[in-house]
C-alpha cells in the first residue's frame, strides 16, 4: 500500500490499516491515533455495519470532520432489504442540527457528512 500511496505523493500522510472496524476501533486510543478528520465508509452494507462504521467515526471525529459513505444510490438493494446505506443517511439528514449531508446520486452514489458539533455521534 505504501508503494501504491507514493505514486500520489501521499505515503506520508496517508495510513492503511488492514484489519475490521470493530479491531480498529478497539484499539483506536492505544494506537496513539489522532482525531478523524475525514474517513471513506465502504464496508458492509447492512444498515447495523454502515451504522456501527459511521458512529465510531465520528465517536473519534471532532466538529467539521468529514465522513464519506459510498454506495448511497443502490435502491433496488435497499428496497429488498439487502443494504441500508441509503436508510442510514435519511438518518443522518434528519438530524440537521447535528449533520450536514450532501448526497451525490451518481452512479452507485457517494455522501459527503460534516459533523456539525464534536459530541455530534452520542445522537447516533
Amino acid at each position: 500500500m505504501r508503494t501504491h500511496f507514493a505514486r500520489f505523493g501521499v505515503e506520508d500522510i496517508v495510513t492503511h490499516h488492514k484489519t475490521t472496524s470493530a479491531d480498529f476501533f478497539a484499539g483506536y486510543e492505544d494506537g496513539g491515533l489522532p482525531s478523524i478528520e475525514l474517513a471513506f465508509v465502504d464496508g458492509s452494507h447492512a444498515f447495523d455495519d454502515v451504522r456501527n462504521d459511521s458512529a465510531s467515526v465520528l465517536r473519534h471525529a471532532h466538529k467539521n470532520a468529514y465522513v464519506m459513505l459510498h454506495d448511497t444510490n443502490i435502491y433496488v438493494r435497499e428496497l429488498v432489504r439487502h443494504a441500508g446505506v441509503k436508510r442510514w443517511l435519511n438518518i443522518l439528514k434528519a438530524k440537521n442540527d447535528l449533520f450536514e449531508v450532501v448526497d451525490f446520486p451518481f452512479s452507485s452514489g457517494v455522501a459527503i457528512i460534516r459533523a456539525l458539533r464534536d459530541d455530534a455521534w452520542k445522537a447516533l
